[in-house]
């Protein structure tokens, strides 16, 4: 077992040190647990065997899926990190509702081991159930979920502080907390850095522009307008394929994903800037795409969550008055529901094969 200075964890109101978890994890794992919640108990056991990192896959929804490790160590730090900027203390409830397989859900665990939190859970899925655990002080949950649950607004009212990322927020999302006087963020970060790196408070009238980084984490740009990353607990430097406005080390607004840009007979598209102003102006779920096109070397394709088919003529005009015209898109595709990660993350290359495929 690696030499934590933690003493244990709370599980669902029990204390457990480290020296007992093993076997009250092991215990669980006979029992007859749904895949889901035996990933909870082996994580456990994973995190604190004598090896000194974890193995972790990247969610894969910005290119191919990656395996790679990550330190034990680091994601210790950027738990205390995250429990400094919020003051989240012991015997604090945290709920868990993210797949324990990704980052984001390991880290919720982590986060229990680190500041003493009492841990409880809810299975992952798109509408997790919500309503049972009385005062909340810590969650994290993805886009889709938040959305999905808003209609329990009294849930949000009880939960002291939220993290959501994964995904961008649309401004339908982000209007739904502007009379929520919590501390509800939006996240930024990815597996390589151990979840999340900076914050947006996104709560009450008045949410912050920027994101913020955590105590000790600086930021830049490369030449490519891209967001470098120094954290004191990481090993290296991250580069991202995330492009950014920085306003100095510590603040910056996301733009987009450099691998996701369209262009369009020679115009560079950000299909999250686009589908942004889209939202501004139709009620409807989308995602932007590029198609390849002989012509133009990129089409640009709107994919709109929707039961029924839409008037492209009519969306199209509707667009035109709040788009540029090189925006606009040039074909409008409708499906049922948009293809998604177990993360919830739309899966853009999955939803490219569709549209090449169809």
């Amino acid at each position: 077992m690696m030499n934590f200075d933690f003493p244990g964890i709370i599980l669902n109101d029990r204390i457990l040190s480290l020296e007992d978890l093993p076997d009250h994890a092991k215990s669980q794992l006979e029992l007859e647990l749904p895949a889901w919640e035996r990933g909870i108990y082996q994580f456990m056991l994973d995190f604190i065997d004598e090896t000194d990192y974890i193995v972790q896959q990247s969610s894969g929804t910005t290119g191919t899926p990656k395996t790679f490790r990550i330190s034990k160590l680091s994601m210790v730090e950027s738990a205390r990190l995250t429990a400094k900027k919020l003051g989240l203390k012991f015997g604090d409830k945290a709920l868990l509702c993210l797949p324990v397989e990704y980052i984001a859900g390991k880290m919720m665990v982590v986060r229990a081991f680190v500041s003493g939190l009492n841990l409880i859970w809810e299975e992952p899925s798109s509408m997790p159930v919500l309503t049972k655990h009385g005062m909340i002080n810590f969650c994290s949950m993805v886009p889709l979920q938040v959305y999905n649950s808003f209609s329990n607004y009294e849930f949000f009212k009880n939960i002291e502080n939220l993290i959501i990322g994964g995904a961008e927020l649309r401004n339908e999302l982000l209007a739904m907390f502007r009379d929520v006087s919590n501390n509800t963020f939006e996240s930024y970060g990815m597996a390589e850095t151990c979840s999340h790196i900076a914050l947006r408070k996104i709560s009450g009238p008045t949410p912050d522009k920027y994101f913020e980084t955590l105590p000790g984490i600086s930021v830049e740009t490369d030449e490519r307008g891209c967001l470098v990353i120094h954290a004191p607990y990481l090993t290296e430097t991250i580069v991202t394929n995330d492009l950014v406005e920085c306003i100095d080390n510590k603040h910056f607004m996301w733009k987009g994903r450099y691998d996701n840009l369209i262009n369009s007979g020679g115009i560079k598209i950000k299909p999250e800037e686009l589908e942004a102003s889209i939202a501004k102006v139709l009620d409807i779920e989308c995602a932007i795409i590029g198609v390849p096109d002989e012509k133009l070397g990129q089409k640009v394709v709107m994919v709109a969550e929707s039961e029924s088919n839409l008037d492209e003529k009519e969306i199209q005009g509707l667009l035109k008055e709040a788009l540029p015209p090189y925006h606009i898109p040039g074909k409008i595709v409708t499906v049922n529901e948009l293809p998604r990660n177990n993360s919830f993350k739309i899966d853009r290359k999955r939803l490219l094969d569709m549209l090449l495929n169809k």
